[in-house]
């Protein structure tokens, strides 16, 4: 998309670079050049006895929004091969969440009523 907009949209929207060597015997290779240019840009580690020991790896980040401050947060991590805890239970997730947002639909009242 970069050669699509003009350059502070660029500026905003890219990520990176960030070399990841590597060819087709590297784990985790990303190709082999310094791009992207395959291999895993999300990756998941679960215990099905643990749900909250889950870790993973996601790039550039948990948004799609480049002016949220998630949209390239995760990008570092995933370009050294680290992980993020990726938590599954209730307490858990609202022990590390930033903000909540309550999405209902249109037309709806408190309460679930129409």
């Amino acid at each position: 998309m970069s050669s699509a907009v003009d350059e502070e949209t660029r500026r905003l929207l890219n990520v990176g670079p960030a070399p990841r060597g590597g060819n087709s015997y590297t784990l985790n290779n990303s190709g082999s050049r310094d791009n992207q240019t395959s291999g895993p840009s999300f990756r998941i580690i679960v215990e099905a006895g643990n749900w909250d020991a889950a870790v993973g790896a996601n790039s550039p980040g948990q948004s799609g929004d480049a002016h949220s401050p998630h949209y390239r947060d995760l990008f570092e991590l995933w370009s050294k091969d680290r992980y993020f805890p990726a938590y599954y239970s209730r307490d858990m997730i609202e022990s590390v969440a930033d903000k909540t947002l309550l999405l209902r639909p249109s037309g709806s009242k408190a309460g679930g009523q129409n």
